[in-house]
Order: C-alpha cells, then sequence, then structure tokens
C-alpha cells in the first residue's frame, strides 16, 4: 500500500474513529458538516482499500498512518 500520508482533515477524521466518535461528534469537534465528515471517511476507505471503519483503522494503524497515541482510552464508566 502506497499511502503515506494523508490530508490534515482527512488524517483529523480517521483520529476520530478509534476513539468512538460518531459522525455528528466528529463534525462538531473539528468544525466540519456531517456530510463533509462523511466524504473524508469515503475517501479514506477508497484510498486504503477497505470497507469499514474497524478495517481502516486496522489498516492505517498496520501502515503507521494511525499510532497507539490516537487511540485514547474509554471515559466514563467502561473500566471498574
Amino acid at each position: 500500500m502506497a499511502v503515506r500520508v494523508l490530508p490534515q482533515q482527512q488524517r483529523a477524521v480517521l483520529v476520530a474513529m478509534p476513539n468512538g466518535l460518531s459522525v455528528r461528534e466528529t463534525a462538531q469537534r473539528l468544525c466540519l458538516t456531517p456530510a463533509t465528515v462523511k466524504s473524508h471517511r469515503r475517501l479514506l476507505y477508497r484510498r486504503l482499500r477497505v470497507r469499514s471503519g474497524a478495517h481502516a483503522v486496522a489498516t492505517a494503524l498496520r501502515v503507521g498512518l494511525l499510532n497507539l497515541d490516537d487511540v485514547q482510552e474509554p471515559t466514563g464508566g467502561e473500566r471498574p
């Protein structure tokens, strides 16, 4: 896979994916419309040659577009 660098907004959308943010939450945090976030996701899927968010995150981790520092610990009552 030849993807080495992503545009800044696409990377921001990608970072939001493993952190459990919805399209609406991602749009609010990045000051984008939900339609723009969906468009960035479609472009990411095409670029990474994947069909789901989970596959996109796994592939991005494998090829070095994401690292474990990009993935935040869950907040709230998920952990004892």
